[in-house]
């Protein structure tokens, strides 16, 4: 930002401020770099990143970040939606996105056995889930049960395929790349 002023301010010291010297084109070109810089310029002064207050106004103090704290709280965060979603499937035991939900949270816990229970259910009640074959497939490599991952991957890419949805077509592909990587 700061090249760019002393950029325009040498230009004009170089005679190209005078729009009768010059061709059109510099002249565009001039207004075009001083117009996009004092567009600029605002942002760059009032950043966030600079000042030390959010958007609203508010201090934000300098704080450093207690890595076990963080943990506890991520831990506590996903037990209490553990326990959330098994209260609702004890209540609605075929809604399958609470047996999904659960199956991620097993992941996101590390814990693939309990994760692969809730997405065979999950594709027990609605086979043409493609999401949950994916995710099952997450859950068959945490366990390093290639067969599966690859059975599960297979099955979801064609789900996606038949959907038209080509971003899941294409983790599946980044999914099947780092596999190929980890033989």
């Amino acid at each position: 930002m700061v090249s760019l002023l002393a950029l325009l301010l040498s230009l004009t010291q170089l005679r190209y401020f005078n729009v009768m010297k010059t061709n059109r084109l510099s002249f565009l070109l001039f207004f075009t770099a001083l117009f996009c810089s004092l567009l600029a310029l605002p942002s760059f002064i009032f950043s966030e990143s600079r000042t030390g207050y959010d958007g609203a106004g508010n201090y934000i103090p300098d704080i450093v970040i207690d890595q076990n704290e963080s943990r506890k709280l991520v831990a506590n965060r996903l037990e209490g939606k553990r326990q959330e979603f098994i209260k609702k499937i004890k209540k609605n035991p075929t809604n399958y996105l609470y047996h999904y939900y659960l199956g991620d949270v097993y992941l996101e816990i590390k814990s693939p056995a309990k994760a692969i229970v809730s997405f065979e259910e999950v594709i027990k009640l609605n086979p043409r889930n493609g999401k949950a074959h994916y995710q099952l497939a997450k859950a068959y490599a945490q366990i390093n049960n290639i067969s599966e991952v690859k059975r599960h991957l297979t099955i979801a890419r064609q789900i996606f395929k038949d959907n038209l949805d080509l971003h899941w077509q294409t983790k599946i592909d980044v999914f099947l790349l780092q596999l190929r990587k980890q033989e």
